[in-house]
C-alpha cells in the first residue's frame, strides 16, 4: 500500500492542525480575568485569596507553631512568588527559589514548613462535584 499526494496531504494538515490546537491551549489557558490561589498550611487551608492582570499584592501566610512565622507570597502581574524565608526556618530556599508561577499546574512548595501555593479553579468548588439544572 503506497501513500499517494493526496493521502501525505492530509496527514500534513492533520498534524499542523494538532500543533496548532496544542499553541492555542499553552497560550490562552490562563488568561482568564479572575485567578484564585489556595495556600495550605500543614495540609489545612490557610489562605484563599484572587486577583487580576493588573493587581499587585502582598499576602502574609501565618505559619509553625502557634502561627508564630509569616511567609510573604508577592502578586504582580497575574503571576504569584514566595519571597525569601530566613535560612533558620527554610535552609536551602528552594520555594523562593521557583519563581513566579502563572500557570494552574505550577506550584510553589515549601517543604520544612509545610507550605503549598498553588492555582484553584474558584472557591468552594472542591466541594462539588456536580449540578444538575
Amino acid at each position: 500500500m503506497r501513500l499517494t499526494f493526496w493521502d501525505k496531504s492530509i496527514i500534513v494538515f492533520v498534524l499542523l492542525l494538532s500543533a496548532l490546537g496544542f499553541f492555542a491551549n499553552l497560550t490562552l489557558e490562563g488568561e482568564s480575568i479572575q485567578k484564585y490561589v489556595a495556600v495550605h498550611v500543614n495540609n489545612e487551608l490557610a489562605v484563599e485569596f484572587s486577583f487580576s492582570q493588573h493587581d499587585e499584592a502582598q499576602f502574609t501566610v501565618p505559619f509553625g507553631p502557634g502561627n508564630e512565622f509569616e511567609a510573604v507570597l508577592e502578586v504582580k502581574e497575574g503571576r504569584v512568588r514566595m519571597l525569601p524565608i530566613s535560612r533558620e526556618l527554610c535552609p536551602r530556599g528552594i520555594c523562593s527559589h521557583t519563581g513566579w508561577i502563572e500557570k494552574s499546574y505550577e506550584t510553589i512548595v515549601c517543604v520544612p514548613n509545610r507550605i503549598v501555593v498553588s492555582f484553584q479553579e474558584k472557591p468552594g468548588i472542591d466541594d462539588i462535584d456536580g449540578v444538575t439544572y
